[in-house]
């Protein structure tokens, strides 16, 4: 797990769906996913370094600033709570794997909590497209599609399905 998280559970619980007294170990681990396997992939290792690093000695001014702040912190955000509402209904313990419901509750349906992770994750899709859009036009040396480490894909795959190809003025070496 990452050390430093983009989003935190402050965050998390007083902009979006989880509640003020959602156990955080519940979910804090997915924030650290979502750095690894959106962010990580969208920036390319070289921009991720530099954002992280940045971000973690509260360092970061200019066009690193706008990023994180614009487009790295919103998708982390929406992701991990996309990601959150799938699995959680679920606990995993030494017992095996259960639900908790209390007596005036209902469990929503695989349905309903598909329906909402999308609603989230098409969140996270609207700031992917626009950082898409942004960084075409922002001059980062570090943005590279071909790198030492994980290349960035400007084609992030999301759950929208909308995909326009990728933008012609985005430079494909290093």
């Amino acid at each position: 797990m990452a050390n430093f998280l983009f989003t935190s559970p402050t965050e998390l619980k007083s902009t979006t769906i989880i509640g003020g007294n959602t156990d955080q170990d519940k979910y804090i681990y997915i924030i650290s996913d979502v750095q690894e396997t959106v962010i990580l992939p969208l920036l390319g290792q070289e921009l991720y370094d530099v954002i992280y690093n940045g971000a973690e000695a509260d360092s970061l001014t200019g066009d690193y600033l706008y990023l994180y702040t614009h487009f790295v912190q919103p998708i982390t955000k929406f992701q991990t709570v996309s990601n959150y509402v799938l699995i959680s209904n679920f606990n995993v313990d030494n017992g095996g794997t259960y639900s908790n419901q209390s007596e005036n509750a209902v469990i929503n349906s695989q349905e309903e909590l598909s329906a909402l992770s999308n609603r989230y994750a098409g969140y996270a899709d609207t700031y992917i497209d626009r950082f898409n859009d942004w960084i075409c036009r922002a001059n980062i040396s570090e943005y590279k599609l071909n790198q030492d480490g994980v290349d960035a894909h400007p084609n992030t795959t999301n759950r929208s399905g909308w995909y326009f190809g990728l933008p012609s003025n985005v430079k494909m070496g290093k």
